[in-house]
């Protein structure tokens, strides 16, 4: 591992100040002179027909200024493409002759205030025919079962049975799997379902938009990523990209759900038909009826095993409930985990239900897939009379770049699992997760100013802390000093290509650009500093803001020296520009302990301690990864015990609001542990992996294993509420 200066050490968030100081701006936060307010009419029902809207008592209303349907779109359909889920669906921007899920938009409104918009909302007249829905996924593909989407056509099954309302299939094969169990001393086979869940992300879909007389278009949004917006905005209303601009502003969370297309469309095209700035604010109810939430689950697996404990095969069945458009079916793949598993096969289906459509979040599908891999395991050790870790380490595969067993030897080290005790009603629970980091298109540039002192342009949406990563990175190769280190973020009129921060993406392929800019800022810097100083580049030192010549520190000139000169130069200011497409990641694991103690007349279950490990390749700042460790497991613990999206059988919402859909607070964690691994990856900057994603994956199964050694039941079925938990232990002491 190299050694690095800057690179490596905990320093606080380049945009700490602003945030806690409440200087940061939020889209919610601008005012446009004369901006209008939009709103969004939603159908009641889940699954209906619509034989008739009337509009006219809400466009007679004063202080309205339009009233949008589909009619008079004129039918407009394009694409919209979710980024971080890798699919794209059908944008259509209303519901005309039939909705399938309850808030799916029927009309959007603009009026002078908030409050004329809502009123306005209530005063349109839609007739239905309601139709039965369908809200469970093994219940959506049997034949017979209502059609969500007229005309698609059924597929055939695992068994050859067709299926109804699935959008995509994705099959894969490895070995023969059925030789294998043939071989197996053991065959395990074990359903579990996971519902969905909301990212919760604190600051609602928001977005502004401004048209001008020319047709060219401003949105501030609320986003992940300002480039995904604009290619949005281009493909759902024909607009050529040039003559789009997205200002990213200040984002509250996101976690997958934002990369565009949720509420900055419509205000686009409410600013087109009124002339006006439109704003766009969800409330918290319309996030859980029309956000982007996971997809739930659910999902059959099959595992064989020698007596020794070595796994010789699996096989998945996977149905994934994405709503009425989304994704899962890709990461029925998580199945396999970091283990050596010569024959596997496995079968995801996206089954289309009455719900709102899916998008990511945080490892988008990798948590479900990973829990009923994870929870099978841990229940084939202890049938086998194995130690869970052991038995983990036993089976991992090894790889390039990654050093799996390491990861998880660490975490059991730091727990004390070795010597691990526990007293009534209490138990320990270990699972893993892994995440290969995605690569993207990234570009960045380098300014040395004229006071020495270093900026870089970037169009990068910084949620975690990325923004400081780039700049120790870029402080790192140039020798300027990280506090003289700013980072200036453009629109996409005025910034080169950048990803959305995402996928785990970012510090890789950003990380890799900003260092590429940094290091020809560093050449440059050498060569003018070279003709000063008439010495050899080679024979400079750069470090803490100036250029020494290399055993006679006297001979030397600050970088305020050295920019000045280069303004003088032919080769003039200094400036650096770096690109990156895509290149190989290494994979990363993530690895879990937690403690509980379960009272078995409520059910409750307490987190008396969690501890985490994470090969993150090379931390470029130990803080902001212990960040991203210690959310994860947040998020994860809270979906293992808490987070579900309900619904009745007729498809309407049961929780939609943070009163009924409890996610974790301070109160229901404990402190979270967290040791970092490093292991290097060649194409990583100074060997960096990414971060965001695996932490969240192995939460959901820990809790479970360690309510089975506390209480030993074996749930199958997420959240771990009291009612289950109950549930389970009744009817083990009931033999049942």
């Amino acid at each position: 591992m190299v050694d690095t200066v800057v690179v490596g050490q905990r320093v606080p968030r380049v945009d700490a100040l602003d945030k806690v100081t409440g200087r940061a701006k939020y889209t919610a936060d601008l005012k446009l002179p004369g901006m209008l307010y939009g709103a969004f009419l939603r159908s009641p029902h889940a699954h209906a027909r619509i034989k008739r809207i009337d509009t006219s008592k809400a466009e007679a209303l004063p202080g309205v200024k339009a009233v949008l349907t589909q009619a008079k779109l004129a039918g407009r359909v394009a694409k919209i493409v979710d980024e971080a889920h890798g699919t794209s669906m059908d944008f259509k921007a209303f519901a005309d002759t039939k909705v399938t899920y309850q808030g799916e938009k029927i009309a959007a409104v603009a009026a002078v205030s908030r409050e004329i918009a809502e009123e306005a909302v209530r005063l349109i007249e839609v007739e239905y025919e309601l139709l039965p829905a369908v809200v469970d996924p093994r219940e959506a593909v049997r034949p017979g079962a209502p059609i969500i989407h007229e005309g698609l056509k059924p597929c055939p099954g695992p068994d050859g049975t067709p299926l109804v309302n699935v959008l995509r299939v994705v099959d894969r094969v490895e070995g023969d799997v059925e030789d294998a169990f043939a071989r197996s001393d053991y065959i395990f086979e074990d359903t579990y379902v996971i519902p969905r869940a909301h990212q919760s992300y604190i600051e609602p879909q928001v977005a502004i938009a401004e048209v001008d007389p020319a047709g060219r278009v401003t949105c501030w949004t609320s986003t992940q990523g300002i480039f995904s917006v604009r290619n949005n905005l281009a493909r759902t209303l024909d607009i050529p990209p040039h003559k789009i601009n997205v200002i990213g502003m200040t984002i509250g969370g996101g976690f997958g759900a934002k990369f565009g297309g949720v509420v900055d469309t419509y205000a686009v095209m409410l600013a087109q038909v009124t002339g006006r700035p439109v704003k766009i604010v969800y409330t918290r109810e319309e996030e859980f009826l029309d956000g982007r939430p996971a997809p739930g689950l659910v999902i059959t697996i099959k595992t064989g095993v020698r007596k020794d404990g070595k796994i010789l095969a699996r096989k998945a069945i996977a149905f994934w409930d994405v709503g009425v458009q989304g994704g899962g079916a890709g990461a029925t793949q998580r199945v396999r985990g970091v283990y050596d598993i010569p024959n596997i096969e496995f079968h995801g289906y996206d089954v289309a239900t009455n719900k709102p459509p899916t998008g990511a979040y945080r490892a988008p599908g990798g948590p479900q897939a990973t829990f009923a891999s994870e929870a099978q395991l841990n229940k084939i050790a202890h049938t086998l009379g194995l130690d869970p870790v052991e038995f983990r380490l036993m089976n991992m595969r090894e790889g390039p770049e990654v050093d799996f067993k390491k990861t998880l030897r660490a975490v059991a080290d730091a727990a004390g699992w070795w010597s691990r005790t526990k007293g009534p009603n209490e138990g320990w629970g270990v699972a893993i997760g892994e995440w290969t980091n995605g690569s993207a298109a990234s570009s960045a540039v380098c300014s040395l100013q004229e006071d020495g002192s270093l900026k870089i342009f970037s169009g990068l949406m910084d949620i975690t802390g990325t923004d400081t990563a780039m700049a120790q990175i870029a402080a790192e190769v140039t020798g300027v000093s990280y506090d003289r280190v700013s980072v200036v973020r453009g629109d996409t009129n005025s910034v080169p290509m950048a990803p959305g921060s995402g996928g785990s993406m970012i510090t890789f392929s950003m990380g890799n650009a900003v260092k590429r800019a940094a290091e020809e800022v560093r050449q440059r810097i050498l060569e003018v500093a070279s003709d000063m100083l008439e010495a050899r580049p080679e024979d400079l030192d750069l470090r803490d803001n100036r250029v020494a010549v290399r055993g006679a520190p006297d001979r030397a000139v600050t970088l305020a020296e050295v920019a000045q000169q280069a303004a003088k130069t032919t080769g003039g200011p200094i400036a650096g520009k770096g690109s990156f497409a895509r290149e190989p990641s290494a994979t990363t694991i993530a690895a879990q302990i937690v403690k509980v103690e379960v009272e078995p007349d409520s059910g409750k279950v307490w987190v008396r301690r969690v501890v985490g490990s994470l090969d993150c390749g090379r931390a470029i700042n130990p803080m902001a990864v212990e960040g991203q460790m210690e959310g994860g497991a947040a998020q994860g613990i809270g979906w293992g015990l808490w987070e579900q999206m309900v619904y009745a059988p007729d498809g309407r919402i049961l929780n939609p609001g943070f009163l009924d859909y409890h996610i974790p607070t301070a109160l229901d964690l404990p402190d979270i542990e967290s040791v970092l691994v490093e292991v290097p990856t060649v194409n990583g900057p100074f060997g960096a992996k990414g971060v965001g994603e695996p932490p969240i994956t192995p939460g959901i199964a820990a809790v479970q294993n360690a309510i089975f050694d506390a209480v030993g039941v074996d749930l199958h079925e997420v959240p771990f509420t009291p009612e289950r938990v109950r549930a389970a232990i009744r009817a083990r002491q009931e033999g049942r």
